[in-house]
């Protein structure tokens, strides 16, 4: 009789690591689903002030890039040499379009 109540206690230990695991995982996956939730609802806006980290998040566009174009004319503004650069998403936008059909 002793041995059976062993099995199921070993038994029942397995199963409830197993439904911890589960439940780390769901709650994973519910602040994954949650952030995207966030995102969709932020209206976005011509005017919005955009930096470098959320360009490469929204445009997939690296920070070399940005400042080439940046060369090229694209409006931007920094507060000092080595401050944060900003640029207007519209003008962002705008550069990009132009620049797509003048190829």
């Amino acid at each position: 009789m002793e041995t059976i109540v062993k099995i199921n206690q070993k038994l029942v230990k397995s199963k409830i690591l197993e439904l911890a695991k589960t439940k780390k995982e769901l709650d994973v996956e519910r602040n994954k689903n949650a952030s995207v939730i966030i995102n969709a609802l932020k209206p976005i806006l011509d005017s919005d002030i955009l930096t470098l980290k959320v360009i490469k998040e929204d445009y997939k566009i690296s920070k070399k890039t940005i400042y080439r174009y940046r060369g090229k004319g694209l409006k931007y503004s920094q507060e000092g040499s080595r401050g944060t650069v900003y640029i207007v998403r519209k003008d962002l936008e705008d550069f990009l379009k132009k620049n797509k059909y003048d190829k």
